[in-house]
């Protein structure tokens, strides 16, 4: 493989689609497949890929293959049968399945339906069936071409796009770092003439090369007026391998003012020629004069091990023996009411994997998520509204990260070295985000009663309860 392609399997993943949507139509149409015989690419398979799968495997994308055509799939075939057999695809999703919550607005794993239907057809030996059946395919943008809360979502266009400065990445050299900060005004491409509120930002590449040399893109508000500690701006958006959107609950936001500052923190690597990195991040409001009911914090990061409760620099405490695990523990107090709308990992090439528990101030423990580490996907994992994670102020927060430096972890490059934290990615980093909300008291406690409701509700229609 050359280095452009390695990279770019990793790089091109960082501004690539972070929320693909399941796709209830496709199971429906599949579903009955068995009943109506022979199962084919034209009737039953094709529709499948093209809702779950084409969006990345098309050309011009990260995607090692293209897989728009009875040709292109056939050939395929059995690894696709064995990759959505082991659930590697689609990728993207590490959520344990065996223990914590399970209910997510954004989880592109497909059916059983589906996978049975696949399985079925490539061990029927791949037959093609009639292709005047086949709907026309979708006409697919570039990475840097498309908004996906546009194209996908129908939000319509970004209400304004920001331009990070652009960064020479040379043909060869070490991790880069490039960590302007300039006036919010100069590079945006409409002027903010008001106070706005923020419900979502999407991350893209400003043109193709730019996909591949980018690991992620942090940006940070910067206000001088801290007076109100809701309106103190801090984190705008991350954009990493695999995660390409922030979408906030439906009354929550983030206060962007005509005077911020905004910071860049980009990390970029180079693929074996010149890049001249671009990168743009759309950003949609509230209606001009609206705020919604809560200023979310959004993602916020709790970091495994002791090393801040000690008072020391951080991860101080992480070394990674050769052959070897290492298992840090990081613990938190909550000082006020909080709703989780979301969680993210955050690890390199030898984590294994993150938890995050809660110890109520009832004594209750639970574990809130299991993830099981893949450093090629950092999947934001959204809480569907009903188990949003509703944490009492006094809860302790533990957050776990298992090290894996043995030769057992497919992405580890060298079992036999000593590790430590390092921004780069052949050292380490551990720290798990959730998306979270303060919640005044009152409010807190209705929506504890509302949850009991909902709750009580789906036990009534006897609906699966995956989540408190």
């Amino acid at each position: 493989m050359s280095r452009e392609n390695f990279f770019g399997t990793l790089a091109g993943a960082v501004l690539a689609a972070t929320v693909a949507l399941p796709q209830s139509a496709t199971a429906q149409d599949v579903r009955f497949a068995a009943d109506r015989g022979e199962v084919t690419y034209a009737a039953d398979i094709a529709p499948i890929l093209e809702e779950n799968c084409v969006r990345c495997h098309h050309p011009g994308t990260a995607a090692p293959m293209a897989l728009q055509t009875y040709a292109d799939v056939r050939r395929y075939a059995n690894r696709i049968k064995t990759s959505v057999e082991n659930r590697m695809m689609p990728p993207g999703w590490y959520i344990d399945s065996t223990v914590g919550i399970q209910d997510f607005k954004n989880n592109p794993q497909l059916s059983d339906e589906q996978i049975e239907t696949i399985t079925r057809w490539v061990d029927a030996g791949a037959p093609q069936g009639d292709m005047s059946q086949l709907a026309p395919g979708k006409e697919w943008k570039g990475e840097h071409e498309y908004w996906q809360l546009e194209d996908e979502f129908g939000w319509g266009p970004p209400d304004f796009i920001i331009t990070a400065p652009s960064f020479t990445v040379p043909a060869e050299s070490g991790d880069q770092w490039w960590e302007p900060e300039t006036a919010l005004a100069d590079v945006v491409d409409r002027p903010i003439t008001s106070d706005r509120w923020v419900r979502a930002l999407e991350t893209r590449p400003g043109d193709a090369a730019s996909a591949y040399v980018f690991h992620h893109v942090n940006t940070g508000l910067r206000r001088d007026d801290q007076a109100d500690n809701d309106l103190d701006g801090g984190g705008l958006t991350d954009a990493a391998v695999g995660k390409r959107i922030d979408m906030y609950p439906n009354d929550s936001g983030k206060l962007v003012r005509p005077d911020d500052r905004i910071s860049f923190s980009l990390h970029l690597f180079s693929i074996g020629k010149e890049v001249e990195a671009k990168v743009q991040i759309g950003v949609w409001l509230y209606p001009e004069g609206e705020r919604p009911k809560y200023a979310t914090e959004d993602e916020t990061s709790f970091n495994s091990g002791e090393s801040a409760s000690l008072r020391l620099p951080r991860y101080t405490d992480m070394l990674i023996p050769p052959n070897g695990y290492q298992e840090l523990r990081g613990t938190f107090v909550l000082d006020q009411n909080v709703r989780v709308h979301s969680i993210r990992g955050h690890m390199h090439l030898r984590g294994g994997y993150q938890m995050m528990e809660a110890i109520y101030p009832d004594g209750r423990r639970e574990v809130i998520n299991k993830i099981n580490w893949s450093h090629l996907w950092h999947t934001t994992h959204i809480y569907e509204d009903w188990a949003q994670p509703l944490l009492p102020k006094g809860t302790v927060i533990i957050a776990t990260s298992l090290m894996d430096n043995t030769a057992q972890n497919p992405s580890n490059p060298d079992p036999e070295q000593w590790v430590v934290y390092n921004r780069r990615s052949v050292g380490e980093m551990a720290h798990i985000r959730f998306g979270i909300t303060y919640i005044p008291d009152e409010e807190f406690q209705q929506m504890l009663e509302e949850r009991e409701r909902v709750l009580a509700e789906q036990a009534q229609r006897g609906q699966p309860i995956a989540s408190r």
